[in-house]
């Protein structure tokens, strides 16, 4: 089985999307699938990564997938309303039922509903924190890939 992880794009790879390009580069190197998870929409995701050369598996965008289950109101002006908690709860639902084993993303709210390993990026440091267990400094993304690879074959094998 492939080990994968979330990266969030708004906030997180739109932020240092250099660093990310390297990071995602060398973490598939090591086998490991990366799954871009934001809110979308996934169109304007994928161009921007086609754009800075950013490698993934996976865009899953809660945008597109609620206009999918009808969960998505949509305006004239181009504005969207989809429920608070829907869309709050829905990275971490994705996450579970992808058997992703890793998620980094800057948001405070959203972490709160994971089950699957949060680590809390800083868009200040540049750095995520999963709790007491790790750190990951994305300002050097060779060895953020090693010690998340590091990370993710402890958890398979405990």
């Amino acid at each position: 089985m492939v080990a994968k992880i979330g990266l969030d794009f708004h906030g997180v790879i739109s932020a240092m999307p250099d660093k990310f390009a390297v990071f995602c580069h060398q973490i598939r190197q090591k086998g490991i699938s990366v799954y871009i998870i934001s809110g979308g929409p996934r169109a304007d995701i994928q161009k921007y990564l086609h754009q800075k050369g950013i490698e993934y598996d996976v865009i899953w965008a809660i945008l597109d997938e609620c206009e999918v289950r009808g969960t998505a109101k949509f305006y004239d002006d181009g504005s969207f309303q989809v429920p608070t908690e829907i869309w709050n709860k829905a990275k971490a639902e994705y996450c579970i039922s992808e058997g992703i084993k890793f998620h980094v993303d800057d948001s405070c709210i959203y972490g709160k509903y994971f089950e699957t390993p949060y680590c809390q990026y800083d868009i200040c440091n540049g750095q995520c924190v999963l709790g007491d267990k790790l750190t990951v400094d994305f300002n050097q993304p060779y060895e953020a890939a090693m010690i998340i690879a590091d990370y993710l074959q402890r958890i398979e094998t405990a």
